[in-house]
């Protein structure tokens, strides 16, 4: 979306629609992820979605995989600056694989990893041919 500032309520909104497709990709992945279901699981309107995604499904997936991002920083932030020893190291691992698993056996995936590979996917496609 375009920089522009939002109301509370919009915010909110766009966060809602955010938040439940980043859920529901966690869940089922981005293949079977459809724009109905975004809609059916924050119970927004079609209209709602393209106000605040206006690019629509390839929108919407990068906002997310931005989402996962800061996630994953911000998990890993407290330990990234201070990697000086291999208990800090193995720390910082844990850290990491502990956030993955609270995200539940369904989420066989890094979400972002899932995210990115399907928008380089989509990005290839859309691009045309590839020269050697």
């Amino acid at each position: 979306m375009t920089a522009r500032t939002l109301t509370r309520k919009g915010a909110a909104t766009r966060r809602r629609i955010l938040e439940g497709a980043a859920t529901h990709i966690r869940e089922h992945g981005v293949a079977a992820t459809t724009l109905d279901d975004v809609l059916a699981r924050t119970s927004t309107s079609k209209s709602q979605l393209f106000h605040y995604f206006p690019g629509g499904r390839e929108e919407l997936l990068l906002a997310v995989a931005r989402l996962e991002a800061d996630r994953v920083l911000e998990d890993q932030r407290p330990q990234l600056g201070a990697l000086t020893s291999w208990a800090a190291w193995q720390a910082w691992r844990d850290t990491v694989v502990d956030r993955y698993r609270r995200q539940g056996r369904l989420c066989p995936l890094c979400p972002l990893n899932s995210v990115t590979s399907h928008l380089g996917i989509a990005h290839l496609r859309d691009s045309g041919p590839t020269r050697p």
